[in-house]
């Protein structure tokens, strides 16, 4: 799984001495910090999070709960994790800080809604059209670029790939409900990994706990059975924590995600 060409494996933090890219650079060239990164990778491990002191709000310095919810500073793209009281502050859009401007336009929510896409349209010609070496990916808008970013998943941290602004535009025509991501914090979760066919809308956190898996588990040129192992895990809990709904955006099913 290593990075095609034209691809970028954006930068990281160290963690327990290592280089860490897991977490990875957001679009406009923000990361993950390293402490949601341990965090983000926990949640996603077999047997579930390990025992790690408490640790605090990124805004407030309070106490975190697990899980919490994180929020995207738009203005140094990386993600904060941010206590109940202080996600409640910013759960509607606020528009992005002029330059040199702080305050409450500076934070975005990353949402918790999960939809599983029935029907979603993408084939086997449009996936090829992508370009990209393995079965996973994720796409998503990124509003300070103006266009939509395209990631896949390696052992590195998650490498970007350029993607045809016109592929996007025929991807929305056929399922509609892509034009409800809300930027930079949403995404489009592909799973074609065996015998998949998966498309998700999903938090952007999710994708970067994906990474966070692979980085963590990979072993030698195939990354072994315990790291699929525990991306079969991911998208099981996935399938389970998912509402499901059309292209077009209608509810069909209901499974315990956010509507």
């Amino acid at each position: 799984m290593s990075a095609q060409a034209g691809g970028r494996v954006p930068g990281g933090e160290r963690v327990h001495g290592e280089r860490v890219p897991a977490g990875g650079r957001l679009p406009g060239g923000g990361r993950v910090p390293g402490g949601a990164l341990r965090r983000l990778i926990a949640r996603a491990a077999p047997g579930g999070p390990r025992p790690e002191p408490r640790e605090s709000c990124e805004l407030c310095a309070a106490p975190l709960d697990a899980p919490h919810r994180h929020l995207l500073d738009l203005a140094a793209r990386e993600l904060r994790c941010a206590c109940r009281p202080c996600s409640v502050l910013f759960a509607e859009p606020r528009e992005a800080p002029s330059a040199g401007e702080g305050g409450g336009g500076r934070y975005r929510l990353v949402p918790d809604r999960r939809w599983l896409l029935d029907g979603f349209v993408l084939d086997d010609a449009m996936w090829a059209e992508l370009g990209i070496p393995v079965r996973m990916a994720f796409l998503f808008h990124d509003a300070a670029a103006g266009r939509t970013a395209l990631f896949y998943p390696s052992p590195g941290g998650p490498v970007e790939s350029p993607l045809e602004p016109s592929l996007w535009r025929r991807l929305e025509e056929a399922n509609p409900v892509l034009r409800r991501l809300t930027p930079d914090v949403e995404a489009l979760l592909v799973n074609r990994t065996g015998a998949a066919a998966e498309h998700w809308i999903v938090p952007v956190d999710d994708c970067y706990r994906l990474v966070g898996l692979l980085r963590t588990h990979w072993k030698g040129l195939a990354g072994g059975p315990r790291v699929w192992d525990a991306v079969s895990g991911f998208f099981t809990e996935l399938r389970q924590g998912s509402a499901t709904v059309t292209p077009a955006g209608q509810p069909t099913h209901i499974r315990g995600g956010t509507r």
